[in-house]
């Protein structure tokens, strides 16, 4: 086995989570970072295979998704800053939601006075009817619509490969290609061992943060936590829109989900940073987070990870059972998925979809209620570890990250760490200005 040099702190996962977890850490103090990752580059899965959206937090329960909705508002103004100054893709697009049925109207009321409860200004958010909706984009066809004036089409893979670019020049270590298979934690310490191409490697630290998206929770559970939790896969699959239709919508078009417990959506469609136009993502249900072909029947075996019982439930739930079978359908016919957005989008026709586009996966915990609807900080004696970390993820991530180093330094963790004498790094952000927005 190949023994690796001690680090202060290991942190689990190159996605954006991990990256800025990173870049707060190495702000804050002078210390040796491992940034572990199964893929050879950062930002491999879901951090670049996503819809790339930076959404505003009007779609969100103030209550159940409360933390989400608060990093989301707070990270906004910094992602804009860092697209700014470094020249990132940055494409204010703004999202209709759009009610296709009258039953949807209400929905949409909703999310209006939800935005305004997660701190959106009242001028950032219409409620259209169908016509002005049609007035501003002729080729939606609806009831209503709520228009969020100010949400962005990012790169959210380019964004991170960026901050981890400045944390390796900052002195954190990258270890790709490295999958954790086994963490012991004692002594106040953590030791990780890996498997890559070249073997066996053992990773040794006085803390360890598993920021590891949808792998985070079997990582956890090696340390023996949330043991009563498990997770459901759901593939999110995107067909690229043919010119010269694609260009005659100008914004991103939503529609509610018809079952808010679960996380089945209506596909998009979707305006890139880049000014490609996309449908989807669906939720295919799949056996593992990174099964982004296929039906992963090598990975079948995943279903029955314990506990089961919580997956026997929602097997048993007839809505469950039949979305499962609707998201299949419109994986494999091209012409279902199409009739999915046809709904609000009446002239597209699956005739214009002749090219796939990045397939990513959502990993969804559960529990013995069902889906668990925020994430989750569970720690060891020598460890954190973030499970359920999912959209709008990327979008809050800045702030979210700010948020679990702040109630770590808070509780003493890294008491030991001596602090970084340089301040802040490079974009700037401002950590203790953004715990004061908590």
């Amino acid at each position: 086995m190949e023994k690796q040099t001690d680090f202060d702190v290991i942190v689990i996962g190159a996605g954006v989570l991990g990256v800025t977890i990173s870049y707060w850490l190495l702000s804050l103090y002078n210390c040796r970072i491992a940034l572990l990752d199964t893929a050879p580059l950062a930002a491999a899965h879901t951090s670049t295979r996503n819809t790339g959206v930076i959404h505003r937090p009007f779609y969100l329960d103030p209550v159940k998704k409360r933390i989400f909705a608060k990093t989301s508002l707070i990270s906004h103004p910094m992602w804009e800053g860092l697209a700014k100054r470094e020249g990132l893709p940055w494409r204010p697009i703004g999202t209709f939601n759009v009610a296709a049925e009258e039953r949807e109207v209400k929905t949409l009321e909703k999310y209006k006075r939800w935005g305004v409860a997660n701190g959106m200004s009242e001028n950032e958010l219409d409620l259209l009817d169908g016509k002005e909706v049609q007035n501003l984009e002729p080729d939606v066809n609806c009831r209503a619509a709520l228009i969020s004036k100010t949400d962005v089409s990012v790169d959210f893979g380019v964004f991170t490969r960026f901050l981890w670019k400045h944390v390796l020049s900052q002195g954190a270590s990258f270890f790709g290609g490295h999958k954790v298979v086994k963490i012991e934690e004692r002594n106040g310490s953590a030791s990780v061992e890996t498997r890559s191409s070249s073997g066996l490697a053992s990773f040794h630290s006085r803390f360890l943060v598993n920021a590891a998206g949808g792998g985070a929770l079997e990582v956890a559970h090696y340390c023996g936590l949330g043991k009563q939790y498990t997770s459901l896969n759901f593939r999110g699959e995107y067909w690229v829109v043919d010119e010269p239709f694609a260009s005659r919508v100008s914004s991103n078009i939503y529609r509610p989900p018809r079952f808010p417990q679960y996380p089945f959506l209506d596909p998009h469609f979707v305006v890139r940073a880049d000014g490609t136009r996309q449908i989807g993502p669906n939720a295919v249900l799949v056996p593992g987070a990174y099964v982004y072909s296929g039906v992963g029947l090598s990975k079948l075996n995943a279903f029955l990870d314990r506990p089961v019982p919580p997956k026997l439930r929602l097997l048993m739930n007839r809505d469950f059972v039949a979305l499962v079978a609707g998201e299949w359908r419109s994986s494999l016919s091209k012409k279902a998925m199409c009739d999915r957005v046809r709904r609000f989008v009446p002239g597209l026709n699956a005739r214009m979809l002749n090219r796939r586009a990045v397939f990513g996966v959502r990993s969804s915990v559960i529990d013995s209620s069902g889906f668990v609807p925020e994430a989750l900080l569970l720690q060891g004696v020598a460890s954190a570890h973030i499970i359920n970390f999912n959209s709008p993820g990327a979008t809050g991530a800045p702030a979210y990250s700010a948020m679990v180093v702040g109630q770590l330094r808070e509780e003493g963790r890294f008491d030991w760490l001596p602090p970084n004498p340089a301040g802040p790094l490079t974009p700037g952000w401002d950590f203790e200005g953004v715990l004061s927005q908590f």
